[in-house]
Order: C-alpha cells, then structure tokens, then sequence
C-alpha cells in the first residue's frame, strides 16, 4: 500500500511540474481539441504505467519528453489509419507572412497560424520544433527524438 501511495504523490508532483508542457507538445502534434485530449490522457497513462522503471539515467523532463513523443506518433499512427478509412483531409489554411503580433493584440490568431505552418513539417521535424519552443537544448532535444545533436 506504502508503494501505490508513493506513487501517487511522485505521478501528482509529475503531472503538477509538467501537465502544460506535455499539453502543448500535444497540441503542437494534433490540432482536433478532442483528440488532442485523447493523446494527453493516454500520455498520462503511458507515464503512470511507466513510472516504477524510470531508473533515473536521464532527467526526467527528458524521460516525459520521450514518453510523449513516442505516444504522439504512435496515437498519430492509429488515427491516421482511421482518417483513411473514414475520410480525406482537407488542405490547412494558408500562412501569411504579413501578419504581425502588436502589443495588446490577441496573441491566438498568430498562434494559430505558427501551429498551421508547424503542423505541414514531417513528423519528426514537428517533434524537433515542439521541443525547441519548450526552451529545450539541443542536447535534450536529440536525446528525447533519439538523433545526433548535430
């Protein structure tokens, strides 16, 4: 019982530091509100099965990066295998350069169309973005998509 306690207050602690974090990877992987829902909680559940074997070789944040990353692609995977089967999708709406954040604007139109221009990269590169904008370094970033720093 001592165990199953512990680990409830290290995965509560987890989710607190980093839910919006995790979120936003999601966010910047899927752009559908309900499925980017759907791949936070099986994120969270891919952490709380995991949690007793993370044997601490790497940060944390690390470590949740990774386990986000590979969630994402694998929930990518399946629903793009359903989208298939169901329908074609659309094309994105276009980025226009022209567009400019002003003080006091509201910053969700020019969000908006960063998450378009990102969500057109390879998977791959829309990881490598994700995480930079997270303020990872480099070094964080090719340990979690599992490429050379280079």
């Amino acid at each position: 019982m001592q165990e199953i306690n512990s680990k409830k207050s290290r995965f509560r602690a987890l989710y607190s530091e980093h839910r919006d974090k995790i979120y936003r990877l999601c966010y910047g992987y899927l752009h559908d509100e309900s499925m980017i829902e759907d791949l936070f909680q099986h994120v969270l559940l891919n952490i709380w099965e995991n949690l007793d074997s993370f044997r601490g070789e790497a940060k944390i944040t690390t470590w949740i990066y990774r386990i986000t990353v590979n969630t994402a692609l694998t929930f990518s995977k399946k629903q793009k295998r359903l989208e298939s089967i169901h329908h074609n999708r659309g094309d994105f709406s276009t980025f226009e350069s022209s567009k400019s954040l002003e003080p006091g604007k509201d910053p969700l139109p020019a969000l908006r169309d960063l998450n378009s221009c990102i969500s057109k990269l390879e998977k791959q590169d829309r990881v490598i973005i994700s995480l930079y904008l997270e303020d990872l370094s480099y070094k964080q970033i090719s340990d979690v998509v599992g490429i050379s720093t280079n």
